[in-house]
This record gives structure tokens, C-alpha cells and sequence, in this order.
């Protein structure tokens, strides 16, 4: 358990590129008096980037609008053909159907062209740690994640915390760079078939939300792994994930959107020395047996307090 708490605690360090202080802002309301109450000077919970409210923000004047049009026009054709493909997606309407037992895999790690979909994310590259990784497809095809993990602090006088490494899947788009979401609603489980190193990773499901008091939302579980030279079927129930943001657990649990999921990750942290996790897909299960929307309590938090 102190493990999983503090890969807990440095999980938010990957999916953000490094740690913010976030205002934990409280409002009461006694005697018709209103007061606020906050952890640092920050006035509201606005974010200016998605990145991080420390990251700097880069408007679109930076570039002449005539580089902006030749830039879209090297995606235009792969685009339209993209389109093309949506639109007698649409009109055939032949959707898929799942049947009790039955797993579907959404990420594969068969090639070299697999790894266009994942990024990588570790404390080094963001000159706040020591820590560092890779990604690569084996001569069995078969994707490994490995790397070294380093939990000393840099002597910035600015990190607390340190030793992480991490991939995330590129979020799912439509055609012209538009949001889209997996729809995971006829499933119940989670599935991955793994070979790991008797270390615990933690499994990020992301959301991709409008508002920018949710973009930092994400679902996390814990992935154990038995080490040794056999592979293994994971099947985590999605009634299992904890709702997160910025690596703190949110005051009020929620299901998880099995619609609204637009981007997966893992997360090795916390304790320091090498890893090595094999990885063949990643999928999700469908059993039908299985009814829990929730494995926490689902409880009214007063109107009259509010939490970020």
C-alpha cells in the first residue's frame, strides 16, 4: 500500500508533464456571510492551457497566416480521405455488437507504426528529475516499456517530489483534428495481456472535457504485475477506476463516462530502480455477469461547501 500511494501521488506528474500547486478552494455560507479560503495567491480555478496554468501559452499570431495555410494544406488530402471514410461509416450504420465473453483490442504493439500513437513523458525530460524511459516494439513483436526510475529531487528549490515515467496514447481525433471519444459503453472490463516485473504501475483512462476545470480529470487504477517469464490476462473492472485530478483524489467519486474516454496511459513511479513491462494489447471485455457501476460510495456532498 505505500507504493501504490505514492505511485499514486507522482501519477499526475506524467499526465501533466510535472506537478502544479492547485488552489483548494472551500465557500461556505453562515449567516448569509460568504468567505474564501485558498493555498495560494491564484484568484480562480482558470486554466489558460490544457498543459498547465504554468505552461506558457503560445497564440496563434505567432506565425504568418500564410504558414498556417501551408501547414494545413499537408494534411488536407490525408484528411479528406478521412472524412470520406466517416461519412459511409455513417450512412452504412453497421455498428458493432458484443456478446458476453466476447474482448475487442483497441491498441496493438505489433509494428514500429504502433508507437506513432504513444508519447512518452518521464521527470528528465522536463529537467525536473533523473528519471528515464523508452518505448520500443521487440524482434516478437511485442511493445516494451522500460526505463529507470530515479525518486531524488532536483536541487531547484521548486520539486518536492520526483521519479516518473510514463506513455499516453495520442487522443483519438476525427477527421480535420476534430475531438472524438472511444465508445466503451458495451464494455465492463479493461483487458491487457501483459509480462511485467513484479512492479505496480497505475492505468490512466483520460477525458476529453470541454471545461477547463476538467481537463485534468482522470481515471486511475492500479496495474500489479507478477513478474517472472509468463504472460498474463489483466481484466480490471471499469467500476474499480478512482476519479482523479492533478494527482488528488476527487472529495466526490463518480462513475466512469464509458463514452467519454479519449486517451489511455500507464505509469511506472515511486519507487526507485529499473522497470521492464511487455505489453501485446490492450482491449477492452465485455461480462455481462458483472453489474457493479461502482465499487465506491456514491455520496451528496452539501451545497453549501464546494471543492476542487
Amino acid at each position: 500500500m505505500r507504493n501504490i500511494s505514492g505511485i499514486l501521488k507522482l501519477n499526475s506528474l506524467f499526465t501533466r508533464g510535472l506537478e502544479r500547486k492547485f488552489p483548494i478552494i472551500h465557500y461556505s455560507c453562515i449567516d448569509h456571510q460568504k468567505s474564501f479560503s485558498q493555498t495560494q495567491v491564484q484568484k480562480s480555478v482558470f486554466e489558460r492551457d490544457s498543459r498547465g496554468s504554468e505552461y506558457p501559452v503560445f497564440p496563434f499570431d505567432k506565425k504568418h497566416w500564410t504558414e498556417h495555410m501551408k501547414d494545413g494544406g499537408k494534411i488536407f488530402v490525408e484528411e479528406c480521405k478521412l472524412f470520406v471514410e466517416e461519412v459511409k461509416e455513417h450512412f452504412l450504420n453497421d455498428p458493432k455488437f458484443y456478446n458476453d465473453g466476447d474482448t475487442d483490442v483497441f491498441f496493438r504493439f505489433d509494428s514500429k507504426d504502433c508507437l506513432q500513437k504513444w508519447r512518452l513523458g518521464s521527470d528528465k525530460m522536463y529537467n525536473e528529475g533523473f528519471s528515464d524511459c523508452s518505448l520500443e516494439v521487440n524482434d516478437r513483436g511485442k511493445g516494451v516499456f522500460y526505463g529507470n526510475i530515479d525518486t531524488t529531487p532536483p536541487k531547484d528549490g521548486k520539486n518536492r517530489f520526483a521519479g516518473y515515467c510514463g506513455i499516453k496514447s495520442v487522443k483519438k481525433q476525427k477527421s480535420f483534428l476534430r475531438d472524438d471519444w472511444y465508445d466503451w459503453i458495451d464494455f465492463t472490463h479493461i483487458e491487457m495481456r501483459v509480462r511485467g516485473d513484479g512492479r505496480n504501475y497505475m492505468i490512466n483512462l483520460g477525458l476529453g472535457m470541454y471545461y477547463d476545470v476538467n481537463w485534468f480529470d482522470t481515471f486511475t487504477y492500479v496495474l500489479h504485475t507478477r513478474g517472472g517469464p509468463y504472460w498474463e490476462v489483466v481484466r480490471i473492472p471499469f467500476s474499480k477506476f478512482i476519479l482523479t485530478s492533478k494527482g488528488r483524489v476527487h472529495d466526490k467519486p463518480q462513475p466512469l463516462p464509458l463514452d467519454k474516454v479519449n486517451s489511455v496511459g500507464i505509469t511506472c513511479a515511486a519507487v526507485s530502480g529499473p522497470f521492464h513491462l511487455e505489453i501485446d494489447y490492450i482491449g477492452c471485455h465485455k461480462d455481462e455477469s458483472y453489474k457493479e457501476k461502482t465499487a465506491y460510495e456514491l455520496y451528496q456532498i452539501p451545497k453549501e461547501f464546494v471543492s476542487c
